[in-house]
């Protein structure tokens, strides 16, 4: 069957990866047909079907790029830990520098250390959640009054600040994981938008053969070919990248009329060659 637009990428759009395939739809397709596509009626139509797909995917790109916060998830954890040590360290130094009442008040703030030993050692929330009891005991005058008289606030003040810092952004990624969750599998998003592109494809072939086999108006035929080229150029973007990445040709087996890339055939091997004999006359020393 001829096409306008080969239906050639199936292939291709199975092996992007989640920001390629994005980029090809929201850069190639649905930004480059918008002002092309208007004005048939049943390609529009599929236009706005694979834009609605599209939306899923839109929003899944966009939760998926928002929750990668487990780097800063870390750092937060690493300073407030680091902050809990630092403190109890610079607490247990006082003991050592010889001012009685310094002296005294450190020894009183083991007892706080006692209760908070596993702080350093458990999972993220059980830390949240410890921390935050430590800091909010740290306000208690009975313990507030002994850190000041070490003049230690400032870590308490720091280490607030990193564990509020740490619980937002914890929250935050919580919250973006059960949002994409909600929106559906990225394979199941991927076939959809993929099958309503298809489906688009095809409504712009058939209006292409209408016109070739009626009335053939040139500008109708002009803005096909746009949208043609459009398409094209998209498809011809997605193989350099992939191309990039070392792979292969993306045509799909067994599509005789399908296809933007064909093999080579300009030196085929000659027909029942026998293989060549290793040269043996020069070994390697």
């Amino acid at each position: 069957m001829t096409r306008l637009i080969p239906v050639n990428f199936k292939t291709l759009l199975r092996k992007l990866r989640i920001g390629e395939h994005f980029e090809f739809f929201y850069s190639g397709i649905i930004n480059g047909l918008a002002t092309l596509i208007t004005t048939y009626a049943t390609p529009n139509s599929m236009y706005n079907a694979l834009k609605t797909a599209f939306q899923r995917e839109d929003a899944y790109y966009k939760q998926s790029q928002a929750s990668t916060l487990t780097p800063e998830l870390a750092a937060f954890h690493e300073q407030r830990i680091g902050l809990f040590v630092f403190f109890w360290n610079y607490v247990s130094a006082f003991k050592y520098l010889g001012d009685a009442a310094k002296t005294l008040a450190a020894e009183k703030l083991q007892f706080l250390r006692n209760n908070y030993k596993a702080t350093t050692s458990v999972g993220y929330l059980e830390t949240s959640g410890m921390l935050t009891n430590f800091l909010e005991d740290c306000q208690k005058n009975e313990w507030k009054t002994l850190i000041q008289l070490l003049g230690l606030m400032f870590i308490i003040d720091k280490m607030t600040e990193a564990n509020t810092s740490f619980q937002g952004l914890y929250v935050e990624r919580s919250t973006d994981k059960e949002q994409i969750a909600d929106i559906g599998k990225w394979d199941e998003i991927r076939f959809d938008v993929n099958g309503a592109f298809e489906a688009m494809i095809e409504a712009i072939n058939i209006e292409w053969r209408a016109n070739e086999l009626g009335a053939k108006d040139q500008a109708i035929r002009t803005n096909l070919n746009n949208i043609k080229d459009v398409v094209a150029g998209a498809i011809h973007q997605a193989e350099l990248t992939l191309a990039r990445r070392g792979h292969k040709k993306t045509t799909d087996d067994g599509a005789s009329d399908e296809g933007t890339q064909t093999p080579d055939t300009t030196n085929p091997p000659a027909p029942d060659t026998p293989p060549q004999a290793p040269d043996t006359t020069n070994p390697p020393a």
